[in-house]
């Protein structure tokens, strides 16, 4: 089943069902410890990222840390 997330800010049709495979679907590279996901604005441990159900109508938002100064 298609769920309608917005990721980033984008709609995006997405078939995954878990955070991990949600990753893989859209090309970001999960094995980038770079990297966080936060679901409707809460952060989700990446170890749970194989676990957790996304799910239609989610705000999915993957941030990764900027140098600056």
């Amino acid at each position: 089943m298609i769920k309608k997330l917005k990721i980033n800010g984008n709609n995006l049709p997405i078939k995954s069902h878990t955070i991990l495979n949600m990753l893989k679907e859209i090309r970001v590279n999960s094995k980038n410890n770079n990297i966080a996901v936060a679901v409707n604005y809460e952060v989700v441990q990446k170890t749970k990222w194989t676990d957790y159900k996304i799910k239609s109508g989610d705000i999915i938002e993957i941030v990764r840390p900027l140098k600056g100064g």
